[in-house]
């Protein structure tokens, strides 16, 4: 295929040439114009329909489209934006992803960059832009590797973070016993991913999939289920408590008639003590996933970077993990005010190279807990950001939900906020 400067080279010796290659540029850009307008059209029904696939395969056509296109008219910004996204959108249909608000967003910035460069505008060719693109490019790759991630299982159940990178093909296994054998005998205070770190040995990101891999995913049960209203099961645990109290009473006064070592009074006891373990178990059964809590969590925090004009990338993981219905509910809140708060100290500033970012909620299991961490990617002044009163109303109200709250600069790569709930 002919380059640019080809063209221009023969045009400029054909009589008429040069014309017949500008119709034909016209053209090309005129049809992408068209199509970016029917993908926006598709998105308002994949909005409606997240999990429609014909809305999804018209999208993905369209910017395959787009991506010939911009091959024939030798752009190669224009080019690697729609690959990139017809990528996103091949993943999202290969793993029956529906369609969220973040890949929403970033499929309409794909469609916004796109027109501004077929428009021909003088901001296209600046620094600012070239750098908006890429980190909007870098955005597009990693919610294409999270949907990857949340599809994946690790190998077996309670999968070690180095058989984690063996299966993903990030080591081998005899690299594995070499950082095992080191652990045991040179590096006995590091972690297995800090020694493999240390030696260069893989890329910080493929240990940070391994961690989220061994702490979202569960290789799954041959535990049975049955299903109860959450209602239905609200009266349950009410009518138990009410016989525990009842149990309570006779108790009392089997203690004050009879005296506590009488055969009555211990009976009453155990059988108070039975309904109290009665009670318990139906509380474990009164867990709910964290999914509609983090989808509030992404419209609200979505809607800030829209009115905001800001290019952050906004996603969540760990939405199947299991809080009590309760903590579920009244989190939303105190968390939708952190994102609120960090995305306004962090990333609405004058300075547009801080408007570009991303923030990531990850919630996983470890031990007898529930940890939800918040991190961004923009360095801020923690002193600052905990002396906002904001701060303190949530610190107020994640006690009353005997949560616990912290905050720390990872060792100067950014933020993270995280959130303790004891089970």
């Amino acid at each position: 295929m002919m380059e640019i400067r080809d063209v221009r080279e023969a045009a400029s010796s054909v009589p008429g040439l040069a014309e017949i290659s500008r119709n034909y540029m016209e053209d090309f850009i005129s049809e992408i114009k068209e199509t970016l307008e029917g993908i926006e059209l598709e998105l308002v029904d994949l909005e409606m329909e997240p999990g429609n696939a014909e809305h999804l395969n018209s999208i993905y056509c369209s910017f395959h489209t787009i991506r010939g296109l911009a091959g024939l008219l030798h752009d190669a910004v224009c080019g690697k934006i729609a690959a990139t996204t017809e990528e996103l959108l091949e993943t999202m249909r290969k793993y029956g992803t529906p369609a969220g608000k973040s890949s929403i967003n970033l499929i309409l910035v794909s469609v916004r960059f796109i027109r501004k460069i077929c428009e021909g505008s003088e901001e296209t060719k600046s620094t600012q832009f070239l750098g908006e693109v890429e980190q909007h490019i870098r955005n597009i790759q990693k919610l294409k590797d999270d949907i990857i991630l949340e599809v994946r299982q690790p190998p077996v159940k309670g999968a070690r973070i180095g058989e984690i990178l063996v299966a993903e093909g990030a080591l081998k296994h005899d690299e594995v016993e070499d950082v095992l054998r080191k652990q045991n005998s040179v590096f006995k205070r590091m972690k297995f991913g800090e020694i493999v770190l240390r030696e260069k040995k893989v890329d910080v990101s493929d240990i940070i999939k391994a961690i989220r891999m061994q702490k979202i995913r569960n290789a799954g049960s041959s535990d049975q289920y049955v299903k109860i209203p959450l209602e239905r099961l609200d009266q349950i645990i009410g009518i138990i408590g009410n016989i525990g109290n009842i149990f309570d009473s006779v108790r009392d006064e089997a203690v004050l008639r009879f005296g506590s070592n009488d055969a009555l009074t211990m009976n009453v006891s155990k059988a108070f003590n039975m309904v109290q373990d009665v009670k318990s178990i139906l509380k474990e059964l009164r867990m709910v996933t964290l999914q509609q809590t983090f989808q509030k969590l992404t419209h609200a925090a979505c809607t800030i970077i829209e009115e905001n004009h800001l290019e952050v990338m906004f996603s969540t993981m760990g939405e199947n993990i299991e809080v009590d219905k309760e903590i579920a509910d009244k989190i939303v809140y105190p968390l939708g005010e952190l994102i609120k708060l960090l995305l306004e100290k962090a990333y609405t500033e004058t300075d547009a190279a801080r408007r570009i970012g991303s923030v990531e909620v990850v919630a996983y299991e470890e031990g007898n807990s529930v940890h939800i961490d918040i991190t961004g990617d923009q360095v801020i002044d923690i002193e600052v950001f905990k002396s906002d009163a904001r701060w303190t109303e949530v610190a107020s109200r994640l006690s009353d939900l005997q949560c616990r709250l912290s905050i720390d600069d990872m060792e100067g790569g950014g933020v993270r906020i995280s959130i303790i709930i004891q089970r």
